[in-house]
């Protein structure tokens, strides 16, 4: 029967040939690109040395009296002989001089014209004219005759060959511009050099990537591939058989990751048989643990006040306050205290994260503030002190947002302060208005030892109402995953202008329930409603 090859190594082996495909091609274009520019510059540089060269050997002041007359002298025959050297010693095809009329520079009249003997080009005489139109040299003649510049230009792929061409400026001798001096040489041989090059790197690529591909594919097949087949069927039959361990994997010898994962694999089969056996005393275990964390709750609850109305003899106010955690334990709090006839401790707060330590953190934070406030301290000195207790020892990082408010009965004031709490919703009886009671926030309680809270002062008048909550409320999300917010909350406070304060939770609790729908509460749900009735 035929061997199989595994789809690991058929997959092992696309990804080899595929990124030794592309870093060849990056190879290949870096080389070449190197090859060029390397090139190119070496016959920038030399093509313009060369015109330079051959612009310092002519006399610029006579070019006019050549051109009027079509009539050479000696001198200006000695200067064609050394321009004809220049063509002959460094193989140009042609060096000319010749003046170019604007403005679309295409009219020549020819001064100098020195071409390569044998080549394909014939001498033009002096003074001859044509008419040459061709984008690249007219534009590059302009450019000369206005601007003064030096053009290199390469001329790839033509049927005369491949060639450089540079075009340099030619002053007289009041530094005016009089004629263009073209130098031409062919570059055929750095076409061909680069054809060969390009031949070379790809065969040299093949050959390396194939040997490469080879040679891995077989040593990487061998040292790891074998080993995890022989790991996956062991796990396979682990599966298979109702959880019977064999000791097959004991013969991977491989002193690396793959000896450690068979030798894992194996001692985790072992394991496996050992924690079924576990499992029973878990589940017993996570039930009582279940009841334990029933009982928690109760306890936790039982913490905050629940009892409506909370003060009986005092009709001056309404106040009701409710907890809806997400899991079995929460980490919201809220309390109300009357601190003496005149003064009324108002205060909600969320700890980060859920579970056991958020509500054994909240019990703690719950007891300071309580505690602080019996002092007759101010919501600023009271959320100072609070903070200060609740950093020391808090390894785990947890921290509070809270809003603390201590309403005076004599004079409607309200004292507050928020520790990055969402902002209360205020209604104003007079405007008959809801809107967001936007103080300042500070800090965190348990985010930093020593720092200070800024405290804010509102009157409320008779009929004003304040709503606090967490920000499970705003941050209810709908199967749509889209949040209540703070516009669906103001909307649901207008239908409670009305409503005592239990009615009013109640309401704004039926709304979070029928936008949520059938999601999931994932965070405790906070309220606080205050009515101030003089």
């Amino acid at each position: 029967m035929r061997k199989r090859l595994p789809v690991i190594t058929k997959k092992l082996l696309f990804t080899i040939i595929s990124s030794g495909v592309l870093l060849c091609t990056v190879v290949f274009i870096a080389g070449v690109l190197s090859f060029s520019r390397q090139f190119k510059t070496q016959y920038d540089s030399s093509i313009r040395a060369i015109g330079a060269a051959a612009r310092e050997c002519l006399s610029p002041n006579d070019f006019a009296t050549y051109i009027s007359t079509k009539q050479t002298d000696k001198k200006y025959d000695s200067i064609n002989t050394i321009l004809q050297d220049f063509v002959d010693k460094f193989e140009l095809n042609v060096l000319y001089i010749s003046s170019v009329l604007p403005p679309d520079y295409s009219h020549i009249t020819y001064i100098f014209n020195s071409v390569k003997k044998g080549g394909k080009w014939k001498p033009f005489p002096l003074g001859y004219e044509e008419d040459y139109f061709e984008p690249n040299y007219n534009a590059s003649t302009k450019r000369v005759f206005e601007n003064g510049e030096t053009i290199v230009r390469h001329t790839l792929k033509t049927r005369n060959g491949s060639h450089i061409t540079a075009q340099l400026p030619v002053k007289d001798s009041t530094g005016k511009i009089i004629a263009v001096l073209g130098v031409q040489k062919d570059i055929q041989e750095f076409v061909n050099a680069r054809h060969s090059f390009m031949l070379l790197v790809i065969i040299v690529e093949l050959i390396f990537a194939l040997i490469f591909t080879l040679i891995f594919t077989i040593d990487f097949n061998r040292r790891f591939i074998k080993p995890i087949i022989l790991v996956t069927k062991e796990a396979d039959h682990f599966a298979s058989y109702g959880g019977k361990p064999g000791d097959i994997l004991l013969s991977i010898k491989n002193q690396d990751e793959i000896g450690i994962l068979a030798h894992t694999v194996h001692q985790m089969e072992y394991d496996v048989c050992r924690n079924i056996e576990q499992l029973t005393q878990v589940t017993a275990e996570k039930e009582r643990i279940s009841t334990e964390l029933s009982l928690a709750a109760k306890i936790q609850m039982e913490m905050l006040p629940k009892e409506y109305p909370p003060f009986p003899e005092r009709k001056d106010f309404e106040l009701y306050g409710s907890m809806s955690p997400a899991k079995e334990v929460g980490g919201d709090l809220y309390d109300y205290l009357l601190l003496n006839d005149d003064h009324l401790l108002l205060v909600v707060g969320d700890v980060s994260g859920k579970g056991v330590s958020a509500a054994l953190f909240m019990a703690k934070c719950k007891v300071l503030l309580d505690l602080y406030a019996k002092l007759s301290l101010t919501p600023k000195q009271i959320f100072e002190r609070a903070n200060t207790q609740l950093c020391k020892g808090n390894d785990t990082g947890l921290f509070v947002t809270s809003w603390l408010g201590i309403f005076t009965f004599s004079t409607g004031e309200l004292s507050s302060v928020n520790a990055g709490h969402p902002y209360p919703v205020l209604y104003r009886k007079d405007d008959d208005s809801f809107s967001f009671l936007k103080e300042k926030p500070n800090l965190v309680l348990a985010g930093m030892d020593g720092i200070p809270y800024n405290e804010h002062k509102i009157t409320l008048q008779k009929g004003d109402k304040i709503f606090i909550y967490t920000d499970g409320v705003t941050e209810a999300t709908s199967s749509k995953l889209e949040l209540f917010g703070n516009q669906r909350l103001l909307t649901a406070m207008e239908k409670t202008k009305n409503m005592d304060a239990p009615k009013t939770l109640e309401t704004i609790r039926a709304q979070i329930d029928k936008f949520t729908e059938d999601t999931e509460q994932f965070d405790d749900i906070t309220m606080m409603s205050f009515e101030w009735r003089g």
